[in-house]
């Protein structure tokens, strides 16, 4: 039996978020972001479909197939309810995915396990606004700090 906890991961009605993929085996990491009314867990069907871009990236860079993970684990971020995030327009979301994987970047080498990050992301004007910069930040920040003391 393996347990799985939803909560709120699945409710994505004015939400969005940005998520990481992380295997400490196959040490790859994979940064996205959604606004689907599914959230995360509709997202994480996607992605494990048989043409999925996680599906698609893992396999391309270990060549194997990603069934073959035991430990992959979705870590998700909720985003601000504010309309800039939740619209259809992803801009927002967009430059915060891309300077979360570019601090993952930086910091490799640097943590407790080890990771290629394996996801593509795209800069775009918005990266250098505050608000998106803080909300990078601390995403990076718990996520690090949950990564040195927990797994």
């Amino acid at each position: 039996m393996r347990l799985t906890y939803v909560h709120d991961i699945f409710v994505g009605a004015n939400k969005a978020y940005i998520y990481i993929w992380f295997s400490r085996v196959h040490e790859i990491i994979y940064v996205g972001m959604t606004n689907q009314r599914v959230g995360t867990l509709g997202r994480a069907a996607q992605h494990l479909d048989i043409r999925g871009t996680l599906r698609t990236r893992f396999e391309e860079s270990l060549g194997y197939s990603i069934d073959k993970s035991i430990d992959l684990i979705l870590f998700t971020f909720p985003l601000p309810t504010q309309k800039e995030f939740v619209t259809v327009e992803k801009s927002y979301r967009e430059a915060v995915e891309y300077l979360v994987q570019k601090y993952l970047i930086e910091l490799q080498g640097k943590l407790k396990y080890s990771y290629k990050v394996i996801s593509w992301v795209r800069a775009n004007e918005r990266i250098s606004n505050s608000q998106i910069i803080s909300i990078a930040n601390n995403i990076i920040h718990e996520f690090v700090t949950v990564l040195s003391n927990s797994l």
